[in-house]
């Protein structure tokens, strides 16, 4: 899953600070991807162009993290207008997927990977309707650089090299699986700096750019995706793919922070976690002398007690196309983060103090 600006700053009517970019700048989890986003701009496309042709590659060279079989969300500033939107194309529920999936896992063990997680994509519609609405360049040529490289070859990332190793050292079964057949040398994981080529992967890509994101959702490419997952035990099903017709636009949260707003994704992405951290440590007023040798740890005590109080409410909350938003309303009060940081104290607590059950799995999520 990707999330696209998990949340935007805005200033109050004040110039830009000194070492702000005049034109834009774009991040992204490589430094190459990053480059082919920012060409995307020097070619005179938008800044969901650019966004999206960093994702592209992204799902190349972080494929453990994100990729077109997931879901994005997307925060877009419209710097004309100066409003903030966002796109929700988060992935859903198959609709054979087991009701017990959930309630059969073991309490004090971490979730297994495996097929039956597998969701309905969303990415490609939110790139779709994001481009839609915001894009200045062709479709296809967001999807170029990353098809060449995926057809060329790159060198594997240290980070996807050492996700690799621990995977297959956890669960040594996934040899035996399609995912050495792509991400395996002479039977073993891939190693940093070796050159991974995904020649399937370039095609799958090629005819997206073609044709657009209906090619993923209905035709070959969906009836192979759907065959494979199926083969292995899977729930996801062609009709699954062919309804999913989620992506749409939301309304931000929105919070203050000084002189700033922080604009973040409601549920069920996590901006209503961030805002509220973040509302906690408002509270503190620091500055750069916060970080000095006597107060630093102090500092860094009380971020640390605030990332669990945020932590600690990820579980009660419930997305909003099902349920209301009373429960994100509060949490993004001035009271409630006031409530949680009259809490903090110069020790640490237990789990069930910040309402983090020492009895949950770990998700990775």
């Amino acid at each position: 899953a990707a999330a696209v600006l998990l949340g935007t700053l805005t200033r109050n009517g004040r110039c830009p600070a000194p070492h702000s970019y005049r034109h834009g700048a774009v991040a992204a989890d490589s430094p190459l991807c990053s480059r082919i986003g920012s060409d995307t701009l020097q070619r005179g496309g938008s800044a969901v162009d650019g966004a999206i042709a960093a994702l592209i590659c992204d799902s190349l060279m972080n494929p453990q993290s994100m990729g077109i079989g997931g879901g994005a969300i997307f925060t877009l500033y419209n710097a004309t207008t100066g409003k903030v939107t966002v796109i929700n194309a988060r992935e859903t529920v198959p609709q054979n997927v087991r009701r017990n999936l959930l309630s059969d896992c073991h309490p004090h063990r971490s979730l297994q990977p495996g097929v039956q997680w597998i969701a309905v994509p969303g990415e490609l519609r939110g790139y779709e309707l994001a481009h839609r609405l915001h894009g200045k360049l062709p479709w296809r040529s967001l999807f170029e650089p990353s098809i060449t490289l995926a057809r060329q070859g790159f060198p594997v990332p240290r980070y996807l090299s050492m996700i690799l190793k621990q995977l297959f050292l956890r669960f040594p079964y996934i040899r035996n699986t399609s995912v050495c057949s792509v991400l395996c040398k002479d039977g073993e994981p891939v190693k940093e700096g070796e050159t991974l080529r995904l020649p399937v992967l370039a095609d799958t890509l090629t005819t997206i750019a073609q044709l657009g994101a209906d090619a993923f959702y209905q035709g070959p490419i969906a009836k192979k995706l759907v065959n494979d997952i199926q083969a292995a035990g899977g729930n996801l099903t062609a009709e699954d793919l062919k309804s999913y017709h989620k992506a749409h636009q939301m309304e931000p949260l929105n919070i203050s922070l000084g002189e700033y707003q922080l604009f973040s994704p409601p549920p069920p992405s996590g901006g209503v976690v961030v805002s509220l951290i973040l509302n906690i440590l408002k509270g503190y007023g620091f500055s750069p002398d916060s970080l000095s040798e006597s107060e630093k740890v102090q500092t860094y005590h009380r971020v640390i007690e605030a990332l669990k109080f945020g932590n600690g409410q990820q579980f009660s909350l419930q997305d909003s196309a099902f349920h209301n938003m009373s429960k994100v309303t509060r949490l993004l009060t001035d009271g409630f983060a006031a409530e949680q940081r009259a809490r903090i104290t110069d020790q640490s607590q237990p789990p069930q103090y910040y309402s983090l059950s020492d009895s949950r799995p770990a998700t990775y999520g």
